[in-house]
């Protein structure tokens, strides 16, 4: 899906201040503090009418805290950031009980952490029932301090592009969901006509690391699968493995790669040769060290016990969607136990989250190019199938964080092309196991025990190496392959 028009003078708007907005922000804060207060022993208010006093104290403390927190340089700067930012909310609602001891006493730190969550629970709910959560105003005039603080560039006519790629999202489901009502930001583009939906197919190998080596760094050759094992050296690669990533865009990064000169790498496998990253598997180092990248996600304090609330929800969800597929025998049925559950959680709302606020930090700086992988669509639909009720919200949720950034190219300093791509498709199939009553892995165990090698033919992939895995694996000695044997040549 891409878009396509070009602006001849780009003049940018500016969020505006909205009073109202602020209110209704001020008051759904006010009540959520008294609900929490109503059902945490150790968290006392003095009415409603105190709360909204506590609610606006925490308000002011909230604008100059976080930010000042998210500035720090510090090293592993995802956790650190979420545990400090965290922290900083209890902080501040232990602050505001010692300021206002007659109103509003909170008995102790802990008490005041799990206040701060529950505050973020109730604000959820009344932003949802009451359709209030589709105002970014506040949250991009932070980002746009941030910029500006990082270097943000000058107004510009020469359009920048936003690459959103939807892991493992099929031709066919996108059509049908655009129908069906479950992406109406992606079906209105393609109502107004702004937009177009191309078809395109990926070459062998049909995944991830393939696609991505091609369109980020322009070659995808010697990637024959998600993992492989390398005959030179019986060494087994895998693409979501960080050395073997880092190793892939190596070897295929000419200096030519599609993020280079400003671009920046959002949640993918590999960079594009991008000055800048976060959650970028083959510079995972980069984790490691102070990341400025997160630093608009945690300038909000809200974002983090936001986050880990819809965290735990996203995690009862799929339990609760499990159940209910094995109690209705839905069949084809992937595993769903195990940490999965918690993975989905992190995938369909942490890591979303993160990567949205830094695409939204890149535009209000002005990059040249931006590419972002959200793989939560993918990795539901793995477990729970292509087209089903929990896969298809989470196609939905992607679908309304598409439009915030939709709404945010008006306040950038140039215009925004935005392309939604997939790198490959899928297909919903029984598991071996599932259609044969045994497993793969079973299947290989039972014909090494009964099988017998007596000789190893000759052939660059028949070498002295594939004896000896098999004689370890049966636990039989194999004839050792001589010259001839292995080369073909005396």
């Amino acid at each position: 899906m891409s878009e396509y028009g070009r602006a001849v003078t780009w003049q940018p708007d500016r969020p505006r201040f909205r009073p109202l907005r602020l209110l209704i922000s001020w008051f759904f804060t006010a009540t959520a503090l008294w609900v929490a207060a109503a059902i945490l022993p150790g968290v006392h208010v003095e009415g409603f009418w105190g709360a909204v006093v506590v609610a606006a104290l925490v308000a002011a403390l909230n604008a100059v805290l976080p930010p000042l927190a998210a500035a720090l340089r510090l090293p592993f700067m995802l956790v650190l950031g979420f545990l400090l930012v965290l922290a900083l909310d209890a902080f501040v609602l232990k602050l505001v009980s010692d300021v206002l001891e007659t109103a509003f006493t909170v008995d102790s730190f802990w008490w005041a952490l799990l206040a701060a969550l529950v505050i973020a629970a109730v604000s959820v709910v009344l932003e949802v029932v009451f359709g209030t959560n589709d105002d970014d105003t506040y949250t991009l005039q932070v980002v746009q301090r941030i910029a500006r603080r990082q270097g943000g560039a000058e107004h510009t006519d020469v359009p920048g592009i936003v690459f959103l790629e939807i892991d493992g999202l099929a031709l066919p489901v996108l059509r049908r969901a655009v129908r069906d009502g479950n992406v109406p930001n992606m079906a209105r583009w393609l109502a107004e006509h702004t937009h177009r939906l191309t078809e395109w197919e990926p070459d062998l190998s049909s995944q991830t690391g393939a696609s991505q080596a091609g369109i980020l760094l322009g070659s995808n050759d010697d990637i024959p699968a998600f993992r492989w094992v390398e005959k030179e050296n019986g060494t087994l690669m895998t693409c979501s493995a960080p050395a073997d990533c880092a190793r892939i865009e190596q070897e295929h990064a000419t200096g030519n790669g599609l993020l280079v000169n400003g671009g920046a790498s959002r949640g993918n496998l590999l960079s594009g040769e991008a000055d800048e990253q976060i959650l970028t598997v083959s510079r995972i180092e980069a984790e490691k060290r102070a990341n400025p990248g997160y630093r608009a996600f945690f300038a909000n304090g809200f974002n983090v016990t936001r986050a880990l609330v819809l965290f735990g929800w996203e995690v009862i969800l799929e339990w609760v969607a499990a159940l209910r597929a094995k109690r209705r025998d839905v069949r084809p049925r992937g595993h769903r136990g195990g940490l999965y559950p918690f993975m989905r959680g992190a995938m369909c709302v942490v890591v979303r989250d993160l990567i949205v606020y830094g695409v939204l930090t890149d535009m209000m700086r002005g990059r040249p190019a931006v590419y972002a992988t959200f793989s939560s669509y993918d990795e539901v639909a793995h477990h729970s199938g292509l087209e089903r009720a929990d896969t298809l919200e989470a196609l939905r949720k992607l679908d309304e964080q598409f439009g915030r950034i939709d709404r945010a190219r008006r306040y950038a300093p140039r215009p925004y092309a935005i392309v939604v791509l997939s790198d490959h498709g899928q297909t919903q199939g029984a598991t071996f196991k599932q259609r044969n009553g045994y497993g793969l892995d079973e299947l290989v165990q039972r014909s090494l025990e009964s099988g017998t090698v007596e000789h190893v033919a000759g052939g660059d992939e028949q070498d002295a190496m594939v004896g000896h895995a098999i004689g370890e694996a049966t636990g039989k000695k194999t004839k050792k392959p001589s010259k001839k044997d292995v080369s073909g040549q005396e």
